[in-house]
């Protein structure tokens, strides 16, 4: 490494999802990964092999591990440790495939109590044995050492026992010590005396810094570390992270702030800040929490607020293009997606007459397009959709609209194509059965829906069947008989029925929509009608002979297909994402 240039190890897998408090699917983990491994990074920590019972969060550990061995044979020239706290979590993790592992102690006697349940000598014991085993398999060992400035049951740590601890480490077999502010209670004044006393007697290169933000000192502690000398740095993308034995400690320093910072001071780190951004929005939307990064949040507001261009989007994609401005509804095309927008701002987007009509008329007409494979549904304004336009509706035409209202939903659940919900804003009574007509919703964290039919002295009656199959039945009646407000957030963490939530922070969500598309291109065409007729067999059928032979159907329909063709042949090539849109047939013009 160039003598200026620094090393980052990105704790965002372990360190940064520890903490949360909802269970994040091993998928999300997973793909986290796969992500972080295309910018750039040298170091990406992926998971821990503690007890679940004191972690619950990594408690899958054993799964990510071998969803990530082909990462980890083809990525070389990246290390995937991950933390051991004992000899059998080592030995679960070199059965798992790990190359390097860390250990974790603390340079104070209350923290190690309380996180590691033993002492300060013990650990170094434990840390001894799993050493001795390490040599054994050739597996490089990184140490952690916790509460380097400050512990939250002991005060202040002496400088002169994070020396005498980090020494005992390297001695054991520890290649770099990472010295930890766990409380994130330092201060740059904090960190010169620190390194003042340990430089003196170990060498910079075997240091690392590890900084959380509780007090918004991290990057300033960043900087006053590598101008002593420090040359790694330890950080999470969108700035995730705390620790559960540390109260109040907020997240790792964030990996987009140092890169940021560092590429600004015409210092390397080798890592794509634009893709790293991109990562950070992406996983904070999955988890449904704010992006804590200053600098990844202001890239991709930048990004949302400039005018979009052919460059902008994601690889293979083009503008948008107008196909009809139908007034209060606008159809545009993009690739093998056609997007809907319903164009009433000034009205919420109230369902009139002819609006209907026009939906039920473009969804049929593009249900038959078989260049089709996504159809969007979305809105401009504040509002995505507040309803049946009562106010307009003559009392004599309610149940006609009523009858068309079903009809609209029925049509939209019965198309072959993959339909996303694209909710930027809040949906009342017939707009959240709207939403939820369709196979995948994306929402705004600002969108909310709301069942207020009760209010009216009516109940939900069309929408209920959407209603309750996607909510499930307790919340979906609750809320219907409370006719409160329902935040996105809250759907996506209690029901799943939202599947993304774009970040508040963007003023427009509509890249959250182009990736999204772009992902689906790897997914086949007529593989994903299969599903959408085994999901409807699921909902209609469950139990009975019909469910069973759909079941059939789709797999000697799989087995016969060009698709299934195609994707043995990719796979045996080691291809993993096929581009559909481009191996298919070109998409032609839509019949609307």
């Amino acid at each position: 490494m160039p003598e200026h240039a620094v090393r980052i190890v990105e704790v965002g897998p372990r360190d940064g999802l520890q903490n949360i408090k909802e269970m994040v699917p091993t998928r999300t983990k997973i793909e986290l990964i796969e992500r972080l491994a295309s910018t750039g990074l040298q170091t990406i920590e992926t998971t821990s092999f503690v007890a679940p019972k004191w972690v619950p969060q990594l408690a899958d550990a054993k799964d990510v591990m071998q969803s990530i061995r082909p990462l980890v044979h083809a990525k070389r020239d990246i290390s995937f440790p991950v933390l051991v706290p004992n000899v059998k979590g080592f030995e679960a993790a070199l059965e798992g495939g790990a190359k390097e592992v860390s250990i974790f102690l603390s340079a104070s006697e209350g923290f190690s109590r309380k996180n590691i349940a033993c002492s300060m000598a013990e650990s170094l014991q434990r840390a001894q044995m799993i050493a001795q085993e390490a040599r054994k398999h050739n597996i490089r060992i990184r140490g952690y050492l916790s509460c380097v400035v400050e512990c939250p049951y002991d005060g202040r740590t002496p400088p002169v026992a994070v020396l005498g601890m980090a020494k005992q480490m390297l001695d054991i077999g520890c290649y770099e010590i990472s010295l930890g502010d766990t409380t994130g209670a330092a201060t740059p004044g904090d960190v010169r005396r620190l390194l003042d006393i340990l430089l003196s007697e170990i060498p910079a290169a075997r240091l690392a810094g590890h900084f959380h933000d509780t007090f918004g000192q991290a990057v300033a502690n960043v900087v006053e570390a590598y101008q002593m000398g420090i040359r790694v740095f330890d950080s999470s993308v969108a700035g995730l992270g705390g620790c559960p034995y540390s109260p109040g400690a907020k997240g790792n320093v964030a990996t987009e702030d140092m890169v940021y910072l560092f590429e600004n001071m015409g210092i390397a780190t080798g890592v794509d800040l634009n893709k790293l951004s991109v990562i950070g929005d992406w996983v904070s939307r999955q988890l449904g929490i704010s992006n804590s990064s200053r600098a990844g949040a202001a890239l991709i507001s930048r990004r949302s607020m400039r005018q979009t261009t052919v460059s902008e989007r994601p690889a293979g994609f083009d503008e948008w293009r107008l196909l009809q401005d139908l007034g209060e509804l606008l159809v545009h095309r993009l690739g093998s997606t056609i997007k809907i927008t319903m164009h009433r701002p000034k009205n919420g987007n109230a369902l009139t007459a002819d609006m209907i009509i026009g939906l039920i008329k473009l969804m049929r007409g593009i249900a038959s397009d078989s260049s089709c494979f996504t159809i969007v549904l979305t809105a401009e304004g504040k509002f995505f959709c507040t309803g049946m336009d009562l106010k307009n509706a003559k009392p004599e035409s309610r149940k006609q609209n009523f009858e068309r209202l079903r009809e609209l939903f029925d049509t939209i659940e019965e198309a072959p194509q993959t339909t996303i919900a694209f909710v930027n804003g809040p949906a009342y009574g017939g707009g959240v059965g709207l939403a939820f007509a369709c196979d995948i919703r994306l929402a705004a964290e600002k969108a909310t829906f709301q069942l207020t039919e009760v209010r009216l002295g009516i109940c939900p009656a069309v929408i209920s069947k959407f209603v309750f199959r996607e909510w499930g039945i307790a919340f979906a009646r609750e809320a219907m008989l409370s006719a409160r407000s329902v935040s996105a957030k809250e759907l996506a963490t209690k029901t799943g029925a939202i599947h993304v939530v774009a970040n508040s922070q963007e003023p427009a969500i509509a890249p959250t929509l182009d990736q999204y598309i772009q992902d689906l291109t790897s997914c086949a065409p007529e593989a994903r009608r299969q599903v959408k007729h085994l999901a409807r067999a699921a909902w209609k059928d469950q139990g009975r002979v019909e469910q069973t032979v759909s079941i059939e159907k789709a797999f000697d329909d799989m087995m016969s297909s060009e698709e299934q063709q195609i994707g043995a042949m990719a796979f045996s090539k080691g291809v993993r994402k096929v581009a559909w849109e481009s191996v298919l047939s070109k998409p032609r013009s839509a019949k609307l």
